[in-house]
């Protein structure tokens, strides 16, 4: 039995994604040290807070068709090359256009002092490169060959690293738009590294148009939840440059590096297993929820020590980051119970997407991300980051009574369905 468990596929997976995951975070880590210390809480916050707005509308760069690859491969790997040519191009198209719209929204969302080249640099990278690098990983995702996943995700870490180096150690002006035109040649460089790779192993893209077109409202559900998990995720970083002030996005900002770097592992077990979700939601809820059943509780003990070390660790963060951000200690010790929610959560949005209910997935998703944007609103010009930190707790905890309460209703009327027809 021991063999066996050494031997499976999921384990195999799980592993290349965290040690993936985790090489990846140790050089996020290494360059953020390098790029929080080098801009400040202020310019840090400015490169934040930029970064939050262009990713709430990178999920529509590719509407969805990087999870309707996965999906659908998982299901059946022949029809590969036509989902990876429909998201490359729905990629390009879009992107472009929401590029433009970034610009616009700028303009509303973004204090005046932010560089309209850091923008550019930002959106180019984040809605057309990231998402066909993200696509990339998505394609060995699909077909269960997570090393090469891995492999992507270090790569850009390394690339990056490289530029904050070069960031200190090269260029004169340390500003924020220096480091976003180094954010974006590193993306740049990893994205036709991927690109390279799938097509000489998995094969050349192919254009379908009939079937880009007949799953635009699937790709759309995708790119609602992926949107949405975004907004109540990140626009609080763009609302408190906005609506707050600098240091207290700074401040938010490194807290949330911290919650990112914990939850790891939780990540790596759910990249393993996120293809698994769609071949065993083929059954309908019950299938899927049935593997959530195994995995949670693993993810859950998990997630409860990480809390506890997050608590802990807190009061050495200003010992790497320096004294500017020595108020991050209250905002990591008030998240440590985020990894514990997110463990709660996830499994059980996967659960609905697995078994084919996505629509409910994102619509349980956009109105909380509606009502977490409105509560920042409120809280953010009075308490600054503080309200952000409760509305952060608040909004997992309403997305987890929402996805469990809309599985257990799903599995009873599965249920009875079952009885009747007996």
């Amino acid at each position: 039995m021991i063999s066996r468990f050494r031997d499976s596929l999921l384990l195999k997976n799980t592993m290349w994604m965290f040690a993936g995951q985790g090489f990846k975070i140790l050089l996020q880590a290494a360059y953020f040290i390098i790029i929080a210390r080098t801009l400040g809480v202020n310019g840090y916050g400015i490169f934040v807070g930029t970064v939050s707005l262009v990713a709430i509308l990178a999920p529509f760069s590719s509407l969805g068709r990087g999870e309707l690859l996965v999906m659908n491969v998982s299901r059946d790997p022949d029809v590969f090359r036509t989902y990876w040519g429909n998201a490359i191009l729905m990629t390009f198209i879009s992107g472009i256009i929401l590029t433009s719209i970034t610009f616009l929204a700028a303009q509303y969302v973004l204090p005046a002092s932010v560089h309209p080249m850091l923008i550019f640099w930002i959106a180019i990278s984040d809605l057309i490169l990231y998402r066909i690098l993200d696509i990339s990983g998505q394609s060995y995702q699909a077909m269960q060959k997570l090393k090469r996943t891995a492999q992507i995700q270090v790569t850009l870490g390394v690339l990056r690293l490289i530029g904050a180096v070069a960031l200190i150690l090269l260029l004169p002006t340390k500003t924020p738009e220096t480091w976003g035109f180094l954010y974006f040649m590193s993306t740049l460089i990893c994205m036709l590294f991927a690109l390279t790779i799938v097509i000489r192993e998995l094969g050349i893209p192919k254009v379908q148009f009939r079937k880009l077109i007949e799953e635009l409202k699937q790709g759309f559900y995708f790119s609602i939840s992926l949107s949405s998990v975004v907004i109540y995720n990140d626009i609080n970083k763009t609302m408190l440059v906005r609506f707050g002030d600098l240091q207290s996005a700074g401040i938010f900002s490194a807290a949330s590096r911290i919650m990112d770097v914990t939850l790891t592992p939780l990540r790596s077990l759910m990249s393993a297993t996120y293809a698994k979700f769609f071949k065993e939601g083929e059954q309908g809820i019950g299938g899927s929820l049935a593997l959530t059943r195994k995995l949670l509780p693993v993810a859950v003990i998990y997630s409860a020590m990480a809390g506890i070390g997050i608590y802990i660790f807190a009061p050495y963060l200003p010992w790497i980051l320096g004294n500017d951000y020595k108020l991050a200690v209250e905002a990591i010790r008030w998240l440590a119970i985020i990894p514990f929610l997110k463990s709660i959560q996830s499994f059980a949005a996967d659960t609905l997407t697995g078994a084919g209910y996505q629509g409910t997935r994102s619509g349980i998703q956009a109105s909380v991300a509606i009502m977490n944007v409105i509560a920042n609103l409120i809280v953010i010009p009075i308490y600054l980051w503080r309200g952000t930190v409760v509305v952060t707790i608040v909004t997992e905890i309403i997305l987890a009574i929402c996805y469990w309460t809309s599985i257990y209703l799903l599995n009873q009327r599965r249920l009875s369905l079952s009885t009747v027809s007996e």
